[in-house]
């Protein structure tokens, strides 16, 4: 096994997970399957002297136990909300108090289902009594039902699909306020401004004891843009987007082909 040259600084990776890490198929539904292949390439990386990094729109409670268990030494969830680094916390930010209740009142206004992921839990907001679309965690019908208990969560992004477009679209206080992302798959993610993955990358880079020889960045969708053009070497799925292989030094194959796996070793690094 080869290790890095002394005195060079490691290669640092940011690997999404989604479509990326891990991908699905018509018979596992939304189960996530993480091939053994990507999950021994990605071992082989951090037993080189290198450095992993989770980054994902998914808060952390809500990442599989397979992805979870990988060698990372820090990550960046919800779409860069919070970033860690070990065990320290560099970056915790969440929708503020009247921000939050207007985007609740709103979304019931217009009708929309949506799904808000946190640190350590997530609500459903439901325009009815019986949404169409069951996402779990803790129903929210209204600004009444965010408890001292919810507001804990940490709640920081927004997912929500197709069917809830166009009442997001007819809300001049949600465009206005709140950033958004086509994740494809008929999945759509809202953000606070400011916020990204690329800025919760450029808080852990920082943040490293050691300059890193390199930085390696893998995607698949919008999300995963502002991470991309921080890295040295953009890798993009091949089942990305037009718009997002355009940004690719290196267009892997998609997922269910072992595309992460077959970059690092074509790279060296595993």
């Amino acid at each position: 096994m080869t290790s890095r040259p002394s005195g060079a600084g490691p290669v640092v990776a940011f690997f999404d997970v989604d479509g990326t890490l891990t991908y699905r198929t018509p018979e596992t539904g939304w189960q996530i399957i993480l091939a053994d292949e990507v999950r021994r390439a990605v071992g082989r990386f951090v037993e080189r002297g290198n450095v992993a990094v989770l980054s994902t729109g998914r808060g952390f409670c809500a990442v599989d136990d397979c992805v979870a268990e990988l060698p990372f030494a820090g990550s960046v969830t919800l779409d860069g909300a919070h970033v860690a680094l070990g065990d320290r916390v560099l970056v915790d930010r969440s929708f503020p108090d009247e921000l939050l209740d207007g985007m609740v009142s709103e979304m019931r206004r217009v009708g929309m289902d949506a799904f808000f992921q946190g640190t350590t839990g997530s609500i459903c907001v439901c325009p009815d009594e019986s949404p169409e679309d069951d996402w779990g965690g803790v129903a929210v019908h209204g600004v009444s039902d965010l408890t001292p208990e919810v507001r804990a969560f940490g709640l920081a992004k927004v997912d929500f699909r197709e069917g809830s477009l166009a009442a997001f679209r007819s809300s001049a206080f949600l465009t206005e306020n709140l950033g958004y992302y086509d994740v494809g798959e008929g999945c759509h993610e809202l953000v606070m401004p400011g916020c990204s993955k690329g800025t919760g990358a450029r808080a852990l880079l920082e943040a490293l004891p050691e300059r890193p020889s390199r930085v390696i960045a893998f995607g698949d969708s919008e999300n995963d843009l502002s991470v991309l053009e921080v890295a040295d070497v953009a890798v993009v799925m091949g089942s990305a987007s037009e718009r997002v292989r355009a940004v690719a030094d290196i267009v892997a194959p998609p997922a269910s082909e072992r595309g992460v796996a077959r970059v690092l070793e074509d790279l060296g690094l595993a």
